[in-house]
């Protein structure tokens, strides 16, 4: 585990602090991704475009000390509270902890609590995932349908090319192009 809280709070970071695959994001509710620091304590991307003063500072001070970013980034987070939060991901009910309940909050280990997949209520939690998993179900029964109905759509102009050559074949024997490859 990463430390972002240690991040967050060394930096007095008033933004959305998260941990994803691509390491600890600094952004708002738009752009998760506005400054992202990856495992080793590298900020890896940045961008002055879109910076207010807040986000400048941040950068400021953390390319003003490297070291002591890496340092904050390889520590390990302690928390005051552990507040029982779940998720899910398919079918497994997620327990996690965090310090405070609801968005823009992260459980301890760095994942962002967006209000429809994060309950301190495990009953909500999953009736959420059975009312993800049925969604998932007529979404992938409607691709299906499509796929089949591209399939007999195709299947029927092969069907109609091949009766189209049969027939020229039948009526011009003897022209070229009766091999099926031959446009001379």
């Amino acid at each position: 585990m990463m430390g972002w809280k240690a991040v967050k709070e060394h930096y007095r970071i008033v933004h959305g602090v998260q941990l994803t695959d691509d390491g600890i994001c600094i952004g708002s509710p738009y752009i998760h991704d506005i400054i992202v620091i990856n495992r080793d304590g590298k900020i890896v991307k940045d961008d002055d475009r879109t910076m207010n003063d807040d986000l400048m500072r941040y950068q400021a001070e953390m390319k003003g000390d490297p070291e002591t970013l890496r340092r904050l980034v390889r520590q390990e987070d302690t928390f005051e509270l552990s507040i029982p939060v779940y998720t899910w991901r398919g079918a497994e009910i997620i327990e996690k902890q965090c310090e405070e309940l609801g968005w823009p909050n992260v459980t301890h280990d760095g994942e962002m609590m967006y209000e429809n997949r994060f309950s301190n209520d495990r009953a909500k939690v999953v009736a959420w995932a059975k009312k993800d998993a049925r969604i998932g179900i007529e979404h992938f029964e409607g691709r299906i349908r499509e796929a089949e109905d591209s399939l007999a759509s195709l299947k029927s102009a092969l069907d109609q090319e091949r009766e189209n050559l049969a027939s020229l074949d039948a009526a011009f024997p003897d022209a070229i192009g009766t091999s099926g490859g031959d446009h001379g």
